[in-house]
């Protein structure tokens, strides 16, 4: 009876963590959304291919940068964050690393820009996107998400992706004009660092100092396998833009990029319960398997409902959001936003399953594991497919590989005795 007070406080910061994600995230996703008709239709679908390139060969460098700290450092923010001193010093040992990756990344980028020759006849292009990599290396969206405080990404990242928004309306008006398009949009994320950044250090009073080389050891190791999944998703995800955009031309590109924005922006709909539940499930977790486990189930079938109707509605409207958002080449679209129609349901049962469930019982080993085989897998099924049928073939592959990875959680849970309907719970284990 002692935890009921506890525990109501806990579950009425979760439930205004989801209000306040609710109220103000919808700035993230409707805004995107608005711009993407406007820069396909004025830039030209080819050009707004050459723009989802650049951008997807900089998300390869986004996830190396993150190293997985959107979730093993918002783990441990969580378990320590009454200890002002824990926190302090996981922000300095995460922003350090981040920093060395960063740099990394630039020698990468630089290489690739003087040996290939594809990226060297358009190096402004994919050095303006990576303006974006130097954003998310910036902005602690892991600090916020442990310390549940998520309504501040939303105000910040919202306020900045608006002000960008308003400046591509305003001076975006030809094809031509491509590279400031991207330069802006670059611009919103290197402000939305900026900002979110210093108002972090100041809000949480973090003392900033240089880390001991054993605590950035300890920090590298608890994200290694979490880096190795997100680094395995990319495969599946961000790798279909870059590799449509490779074997089948900026055109197909853009056709893929506008579908998947869609569909990523319906996928939004769920990232503020997802972001607010899961610190809230490690803090249970770290109290009491069974208490865990129980809101798990509970989130499971409400997530699942949620993330049903956006599918549902993208499969009976993929003709008229064409349309929409491609305008006279909307029959390219059509069936692209038909195979990617049941994603956002798929993602959210994945999020439950892997993300929700897996991690905080330290199954990351597993989940790991379940990534690097279906990026592998996605990769080869992707370049056949792509090869055969454009960014249709993309689309088939992304589905495909999804539904697999959902599979494979199910019965890795299962083994493990963790039942997300409904059983017994099973005996404590590791990765």
């Amino acid at each position: 009876m002692k935890r009921l007070p506890a525990l109501l406080t806990a579950e009425r910061k979760l439930l205004g963590n989801i209000f306040w994600l609710f109220s103000l995230q919808g700035l993230n996703y409707v805004i995107p959304l608005a711009v993407l008709p406007f820069l396909v239709r004025r830039l030209g679908i080819e050009r707004y291919g050459m723009i989802a390139f650049a951008q997807s060969l900089a998300q390869y460098f986004v996830i190396f940068t993150d190293y997985g700290f959107n979730l093993s450092a918002t783990k441990q923010i969580a378990r320590v964050r009454s200890d002002k001193d824990s926190v302090s010093n996981v922000f300095c040992c995460v922003v350090v690393i981040k920093i060395l990756l960063m740099a990394v990344s630039a020698a990468v980028l630089a290489a690739l820009l003087i040996a290939v020759p594809r990226f060297r006849a358009d190096w402004i292009l994919y050095l303006v996107a990576f303006v974006a990599v130097i954003g998310t290396v910036m902005f602690p969206l892991w600090l916020f998400q442990g310390m549940e405080e998520m309504k501040y990404v939303s105000l910040i990242s919202g306020s900045c992706k608006a002000g960008a928004a308003i400046l591509l309306f305003v001076f975006v008006r030809e094809g031509s004009q491509y590279l400031l398009a991207l330069a802006i949009l670059s611009s919103g994320m290197l402000a939305t660092g900026v900002v979110g950044c210093v108002f972090a250090v100041y809000r949480f009073r973090i003392a900033v100092r240089i880390p001991d080389r054993a605590d950035l050891a300890g920090t590298l190791k608890d994200g290694w396998h979490l880096f190795v999944s997100t680094a395995a998703t990319t495969f599946y995800t961000n790798s279909n833009v870059f590799l449509v955009g490779m074997l089948a031309g900026s055109a197909q590109a853009g056709y893929f990029s506008a579908a998947e924005k869609i569909v990523r922006g319906l996928q939004g709909l769920l990232v503020p319960i997802t972001q607010a539940i899961y610190p809230h499930v490690n803090s249970l977790a770290g109290r009491s398997r069974e208490l865990a486990l129980r809101f798990v189930r509970r989130s499971f079938v409400w997530i699942g409902l949620f993330a049903l109707v956006p599918s549902v509605l993208l499969f009976m409207l993929a003709a008229p959001v064409a349309h929409l958002v491609v305008g006279a080449n909307a029959a390219e679209s059509v069936s692209l936003f038909r195979w990617m129609a049941p994603l956002p349901f798929i993602i959210a049962v994945s999020n439950v399953l892997g993300i929700q469930t897996m991690i905080p019982f330290g199954l990351e080993r597993r989940l790991s594991r379940i990534y690097v085989v279906a990026g592998a897998g996605s990769l080869a099924l992707s370049i056949v497919l792509i090869h055969i049928n454009g960014a249709l073939g993309a689309a088939v592959s992304v589905l495909t590989i999804e539904a697999v990875i959902v599979i494979c959680m199910w019965e890795s849970l299962r083994q493990q005795g963790l039942h997300v309907i409904a059983g017994p719970i099973g005996a404590p284990t590791t990765g």
